[in-house]
């Protein structure tokens, strides 16, 4: 569904190409609310979701900066990581990863195939990685790999902020004409719940799903990045409570929920990010949290090879990854 040349295009038009698809859930229809979910898993099997948004300035800089070379951090089972090694291959840029913790006798799903698309995998112990921040860290990397652009882990900063602030845009070009009240994301970095909060029109709130255990500075970094980004009107909410044990924990309940989902929808759902958000957003509709007549959007950012990682729970013929109706 991506274009060609797609990095040549306006983030915002690119932001309106994912179709809607409407969901109907029992819980939802009992509170009298309305839900959508815009399907952005199905702009590209490896470039869907919000990492073309929060890639594609860090791709544009590295263009215009003449740079051939990009090098980003992230775990073994980073849907960064494997959107950037697709970029990379798709722009005919150079690609390398420094991953987190030792190489293992084999590499995983993810890092297998990042590395099948021509990413250089760069492993450091954690100790070394909770450096990547430093100056002196930075310094040796760029010794050891020569000139590259650096992206940091997950693309959240506020370059990344800088793309979803366009989904956003894109979206209320989409609302104008079928307005919506609520706009569900899942939160990792909180650069996509910023940006999105900075592009949305006023009249439409924000409401972000944790998948990490603990809020740390996740609060503050969404208020610094909103309010870099411009936003007069901060109309969101940080959900804490719904992140299932942490981050890729998967409960039995989780799982339950899930399959249960995606046979009533046919919409897949990956089991860190969508599948928490749409499993938070139920329970708040179950709470009253919304009243009657709540149109609510959920997005889908994509990140479905990470079911790989879940062999017993997502056996490969389960599901089609890309379905819709």
């Amino acid at each position: 569904m991506l274009p060609e040349r797609w990095l040549d295009r306006e983030l915002e038009t690119l932001a309106q190409l994912a179709p809607f698809q409407r969901l109907e859930l029992p819980a939802l229809t009992d509170a009298g609310l309305t839900l959508a979910i815009k399907r952005e898993d199905l702009l590209h099997t490896h470039l869907g979701g919000n990492k073309l948004y929060k890639l594609h300035g860090h791709l544009q800089a590295a263009r215009a900066a003449g740079h051939e070379h990009l090098l980003s951090f992230g775990g073994a089972w980073s849907n960064h990581i494997h959107a950037l090694a697709a970029a990379g291959q798709a722009l005919g840029f150079k690609t390398s990863g420094v991953i987190r913790g030792e190489r293992p006798a084999s590499l995983n799903a993810m890092l297998s195939g990042a590395e099948s698309m021509g990413m250089q995998l760069h492993f450091v112990s954690r100790h070394d990685y909770g450096l990547k921040h430093t100056s002196g860290f930075v310094d040796g990397l760029q010794r050891n790999f020569g000139p590259c652009h650096l992206i940091p882990e997950g693309g959240g900063d506020l370059t990344g902020a800088r793309g979803a602030l366009a989904w956003g845009r894109g979206l209320t070009e989409l609302w104008r004409r079928e307005p919506f009240d609520v706009v569900c994301c899942a939160v990792g970095t909180g650069s996509t719940l910023a940006g999105l909060t900075a592009g949305l029109p006023p009249q439409v709130s924000v409401c972000g799903f944790s998948v990490l255990k603990g809020e740390g500075s996740l609060h503050r970094d969404i208020e610094d990045q909103t309010r870099a980004l411009g936003s007069q009107v901060a109309d969101w909410i940080l959900e804490t409570d719904y992140h299932c044990g942490g981050y890729a924990r998967y409960p039995r309940y989780l799982a339950d929920f899930v399959r249960e989902f995606e046979a009533q929808t046919r919409v897949p759902l990956d089991p860190v990010y969508t599948a928490k958000m749409m499993w938070g957003l139920v329970q708040k509709v179950r709470s009253g949290h919304w009243p009657r007549g709540t149109r609510i959007l959920a997005l889908h950012s994509g990140g479905l090879q990470g079911r790989r990682g879940f062999p017993r729970e997502f056996p490969a013929q389960s599901l089609p990854l890309h379905t819709a109706h």
